[in-house]
């Protein structure tokens, strides 16, 4: 299938170069997992074939031009994800021009010289100051129900918070991502192992852990001049 791919997007000329993305290019496919294909274009084209064609298998195909792509590595926004870390996890299948090879250099230099804006971390810094306080009325109410919702419903606020107190892009909500870039994480000095044991535990221990954990990086989200 990616064979048929490849030779579809030689064929045009608008496509400047191709590269394999998500959990095949990380190794960790599973036989249910769809063919990720990111494509460099010169110009924006939603009409190309090869962008519709209906395929025996789930083939998901990104395009956009490189200054679109720069774009997608930075984020500057709430809940915004980086689409850096796909580029750094991928393998380049072919890139005549050098497209790919350069937009990976620049994602993994942006990544270096990233800094969460400060209105991303007055959020996060404001969020918790708000919700803290509900979370530890759910623990002592000992609903499992209600506790259940806690839990799951805060597990992503307190990934972003982590990524914002470490001064990293967001990654998407792809688990291969996440388990990727997870030792990636500094502040706290054991913050992959805390997520970790957030994930792997029960309802309730799960929230106190993530209160746990807010509780040291908050002091990481105060304002900072850049």
């Amino acid at each position: 299938m990616l064979d048929e791919v490849l030779t579809e997007l030689r064929a045009d000329p608008n496509v400047q170069g191709m590269m394999l993305g998500g959990s095949l290019a990380r190794g960790g496919a599973r036989p249910d997992s769809d063919l990720d294909v990111f494509v460099v274009t010169t110009e924006k084209d939603d009409d190309a074939p090869w962008r519709h064609r209906h395929r025996p298998l789930p083939v998901d195909l990104l395009a956009y031009t490189a200054d679109d792509w720069r774009a997608r590595f930075c984020p500057h926004r709430v809940g915004d994800e980086s689409w850096g870390y796909a580029f750094l996890d991928g393998v380049i299948l072919e890139d005549p021009a050098g497209a790919m090879a350069q937009l990976l250099t620049e994602a993994a230099e942006i990544h270096a010289h990233y800094r969460v804006p400060a209105h991303i971390k007055a959020h996060y810094g404001w969020l918790w100051k708000h919700v803290r306080p509900k979370m530890l009325a759910v623990l002592q109410r000992d609903d499992l129900i209600e506790i259940g919702w806690a839990a799951a419903a805060m597990t992503n606020e307190v990934v972003r918070t982590v990524w914002a107190a470490n001064d990293l892009p967001n990654p998407s909500l792809d688990l291969g991502t996440f388990r990727r870039h997870l030792d990636g994480l500094t502040v706290p000095h054991d913050a992959p192992d805390r997520l970790r044991d957030i994930l792997q535990a029960p309802p309730k221990q799960a929230l106190q852990l993530q209160l746990d954990l807010i509780a040291l990086v908050e002091p990481h989200l105060a304002p900072t001049d850049f």
